[in-house]
Parts: C-alpha cells; structure tokens; sequence
C-alpha cells in the first residue's frame, strides 16, 4: 500500500502521506472533500500570485499528511490532516490541523397554520437526537445531512426532510439562502473554520398547512432506524426559535432569513 502520493494543487503537486500503513492513500486522494479542498487552495495561490507574483503568496503549502481515517461503509467517511505550510513572511509554521468531512445542507422549515381562534402561526420544527460529543441525548436542531458530492443541494435537502421529517417537499419549493447571500464566492456557511473544513448549504422553506396537521407533527418519529437515527420531531414558534435550540444552523439560518429579507432578497 502507497505511502505517499502526489496531490494535485493547481499547476504543481504536492506530496500526500500517509502517517501509517494502515492508510489507503488512493481511497483519501479520491475524497471528494479533499479534491475540493485542493481545487480551492490552487485557486487562492493563483489570486494571490496574480497580484504580485509567488512571493506574495502569504503561506507556502509544502506537504499533506494523512493521520487517520474513518469510513462510512467502503467509502471515506472523515479524514483527519496535518498540513505542513509556513507564513511565507516569517517562515513560522500556520497551523494545519484539519478534520476533513465535506460539506452538509441544512433547512429551516417554517410551518404556516391558522389556530381554532383565527389566529395565524408561523412554527418551525426542530429534530431532536442524540449527539454524543456534547454529549446530549436530545440535542434540538434543525433537519440537516451530509452532502453526497452529487452537487445537487436542493435535492440533498429535500431528501433529508423526507428521511428526518417525514415531509415531501418539491426542489423548487426550496430556496437556497446561501446562493442568496454569496453567490458562487463560497460554498457555504463555515462553522468552525479554524480546524474543519465543513460548509453549510442553508436552505428555507415556508409551507401551509392545517392546524391539526401541524399539531400531529409535536412528538412524530423520524429519522433511518437502520442507519442509528433515532429522532423526535419538535415545533417551536418560529419568534421564539432562536431560544429554543443552540444550533449554529439554526442560528445561522435565522440570520440569513432576517438579512436577506431586510435586503428585499426573500
């Protein structure tokens, strides 16, 4: 088994390694994340080179090493990185340490029903499941998943809608407020881009529905029994969300909402 392979970054490679034998460097070289990841490295070397020359570009990438792998099945699941780069102003180290797992949609469902009394509600649901690096065993969040690297976001949110929620949804119904917000600059929502590659594609989608039917929603099951999802539905007032649930989605997704109203985007 290959202990070290060459990555391709742009018009050059770099050396990828593994850190033990165990490592099947074709499987990570082949790692959608890691393609992309190399592909946007190229692209901001060649941003910062096309203003001034190598020079200017501010941190040197040298090598890739490889330090652990986990798998989904047969396939990469997550890979955790040691990039070797330096600033190329001091020649002091930047720090490297990624845990790589791709990017994940995610979507606020707002829910629209008319209560017994008139009234008019807007509620959103929330999963609840257990998330055992918190550890919480009924941590509220909004319906999110892991992209496929089909590139097909709307279709990825709707499907986990479906698997999570038990909602069917067509693609069109479905807006993207991170294409939104950023266009193609970005993929998506960064959470934690110190140490993880990880983007989130922020979704909305605002959904009728009868007041009985929403009321059938509080407590459902949802989720892929056979895959380990063992999720409750829950509905909170879409005013109140943001107290409802520390989620960096949610969070994020009410935000974009707010923004992109206030902007005449939504």
């Amino acid at each position: 088994m290959a202990s070290k392979m060459a990555l391709r970054v742009g018009s050059r490679s770099i050396p990828l390694i593994a850190a033990h034998e165990k490592i099947n460097l074709q499987q990570v070289a082949e790692f959608k994340p890691l393609q992309e990841w190399a592909k946007n490295l190229a692209k901001e070397e060649e941003k910062a080179s096309s203003t001034g020359g190598e020079s200017k570009i501010p941190v040197t990438v040298k090598q890739v090493v490889v330090k652990n792998v986990d798998y989904f099945g047969p396939r990469v699941g997550f890979t955790n990185l040691a990039v070797d780069a330096e600033l190329t102003e001091t020649g002091q180290k930047a720090p490297g340490l990624i845990f790589m797992r791709g990017g994940a949609v995610a979507v606020l469902v707002i829910l629209k029903s008319t209560q017994p009394s008139g009234k008019i509600s807007e509620h959103v649901i929330l999963t609840k499941q257990a998330r055992l690096s918190i550890p919480s065993f009924e941590f509220p969040e909004i319906p999110a998943g892991m992209l496929d690297g089909s590139g097909d976001f709307a279709g990825k949110c709707a499907d986990e809608l479906k698997e999570e929620c038990g909602i069917t949804l067509e693609h069109d119904t479905l807006i993207d407020m991170t294409k939104l917000a950023y266009g193609d600059e970005w993929n998506g929502v960064y959470p934690s881009a110190g140490g993880c590659d990880e983007f989130l594609r922020l979704f909305v989608c605002f959904k009728d529905v009868e007041w009985n039917e929403l009321q059938a929603l509080e407590g459902k099951l949802g989720g892929l029994r056979d895959h380990g999802e063992n999720i409750t539905l829950a509905l909170v007032e879409l005013k109140d969300a943001y107290k409802a649930a520390p989620d960096a989605k949610l969070l994020s997704a009410l935000a974009l909402l707010h923004a992109l109203k206030t902007d005449g985007k939504l």
